[in-house]
């Protein structure tokens, strides 16, 4: 499937940003990324910080470093997925992620936001996210949102009031947010 559409939106979105120091598009080199970070929900419940300032870049568990972009790095997705694991392992580097079958109710009822500067930039329930039987396991972000390089920004999941996930089993799951990298 080709991924001009979402090439296209990309350089609408740097085009319509303001010019506090962001370099006119064509001085701007755009990649394909796919930034992943893999979670272990194991108790969890209320609303998480899926990232912080503490979040290192590990090799199987996320590409992210801290909870601010590298400077020069803008990153717009343009889809999003998530995956849980296949099996009860603490360890969510070693972990098999797959898109078969549902996910337990405290996750197929949460919700992700993505928030940067007073904006929230994706706000989705993960039932969006997750759906093994769609053609494409992205979910498409028609908006194009624009996570801005040296800004903090937040990862939240915030699952729904006086419900979690057991504490008896571990449980990882894996977001991935296809995106393009634009570096200056």
């Amino acid at each position: 499937m080709s991924r001009k559409a979402q090439l296209l939106s990309a350089v609408s979105t740097l085009k319509a940003k303001d010019n506090k120091g962001i370099p006119h598009v064509g001085r701007v080199a755009l990649t394909d990324k796919t930034l992943y970070l893999n979670v272990n929900v194991k108790g969890q419940g209320g609303t998480i910080q899926l990232i912080d300032v503490n979040t290192k870049r590990e090799v199987g568990v996320t590409n992210l470093d801290g909870n601010k972009l590298n400077a020069g790095r803008d990153y717009i997705i343009d889809g999003i997925r998530v995956l849980k694991g296949s099996t009860a392992s603490a360890n969510v580097k070693s972990e098999v992620y797959v898109a078969t079958g549902t996910l337990i109710e405290a996750l197929q009822n949460a919700e992700i936001r993505i928030k940067q500067a007073g904006n929230v930039l994706v706000d989705m329930p993960m039932s969006d996210l997750y759906n093994p039987n769609a053609q494409e396991l992205f979910r498409n972000i028609s908006t194009s949102p624009l996570i801005v390089s040296n800004q903090e920004f937040e990862f939240e999941i915030e699952y729904p009031r006086g419900v979690a996930v057991s504490g008896a089993a571990d449980l990882n799951i894996r977001f991935e947010f296809r995106a393009h990298q634009a570096k200056v």
